[in-house]
């Protein structure tokens, strides 16, 4: 399957802010996870175990990375407590009821374990809609399946108070068009 332009770029984007805040040797959880689950194989030698969660992926273990198959409108499948660290990266938007993952990422985290976002602001949505339905250079599939755009303050309002996540920061990046947040179980 091929990407459109700027795609492997903007994931690269994403993977670099958020590398440095993922444990080593950790049982890390990506969900939605992509087809290929291309972050999991390459963050794969810093850590313990990875566990992959879309329902692009085929149900199979390679090494120490496990894929699972399935919607992610649903309790997850995996235990209480059972991983250190979740990266949910450009994936709360594309999701109907966001709030209900981010009260399982809570749930199967270990105390002390994070969850790390990132996610479109409102502020880029016309320049995504420009950038894929015009120019065709990021994808106008991926785009138009766009469900939410957050500010930072609705994210922290929702990881605290709804999720009952301890610690959560903030911030944006990428001229105020996606948010990043790490949230502290």
């Amino acid at each position: 399957m091929k990407e459109e332009f700027l795609e492997p770029y903007l994931r690269k984007m994403r993977i670099n802010k958020i590398r440095r805040y993922i444990p080593k040797n950790c049982i890390l959880c990506d969900i939605g996870c992509g087809f290929n689950a291309k972050f999991l194989h390459e963050i794969a030698p810093f850590i313990r175990e990875g566990i992959g969660i879309d329902k692009k992926v085929n149900d199979m273990k390679l090494d120490k990375t496990k894929l699972i198959k399935m919607e992610l409108d649903k309790d997850l499948l995996l235990p209480s407590e059972s991983v250190d660290c979740i990266t949910l990266l450009a994936v709360l938007e594309h999701l109907e009821y966001p709030n209900r993952i981010l009260k399982e990422c809570h749930r199967i985290l270990k105390p002390g374990g994070n969850l790390i976002l990132t996610t479109p602001t409102p502020f880029s949505r016309p320049i995504l809609e420009f950038l894929s339905f015009k120019l065709n250079v990021v994808s106008p599939i991926e785009i138009a399946d766009h469900k939410n755009y957050f500010n930072s303050i609705q994210l922290t309002n929702i990881l605290k108070k709804e999720c009952g996540f301890e610690n959560v920061i903030a911030k944006t990046f990428q001229f105020g068009l996606n948010n990043f947040v790490v949230a502290i179980k």
